[in-house]
């Protein structure tokens, strides 16, 4: 059986896709600093899923719910090529948390009782 680990291709790549959505924490971070000082630059749900998809074509591919009610959510595109991971608080809030390459679903086996 052979594994396929992630080589995330060149450190550019990742590092451009982080800079591009750094870019636009920026922009929500000078607004939201001139509104309240103590605010995390978040959208809402709704915009952050349209951003993902319409901006890197991102799709929910895996979602679970902490212990403290936060959604914990990753997007990727259909090739796996780029991942975002996004964390969204029990008011609405959206946040990116990570973002890489090379997303990757583990293999399913089957179970064999008689094994």
């Amino acid at each position: 059986m052979s594994h396929r680990y992630p080589s995330f291709g060149s450190p550019r790549g990742v590092l451009s896709r982080i800079a591009g959505v750094a870019g636009l924490s920026a922009v929500f971070a000078i607004a939201a600093a001139t509104a309240a000082p103590a605010q995390t630059a978040c959208l809402s749900h709704d915009k952050l899923v349209e951003m993902l998809d319409g901006r890197y074509s991102e799709k929910p591919v895996a979602a679970g719910l902490e212990v403290g009610g936060r959604l914990f959510e990753v997007f990727a595109t259909p090739d796996g090529a780029t991942w975002t991971m996004v964390l969204t608080t029990p008011g609405g809030a959206s946040c990116v948390v990570a973002v890489g390459e090379e997303w990757q679903e583990p293999q399913q086996l089957a179970f064999d009782p008689e094994t």
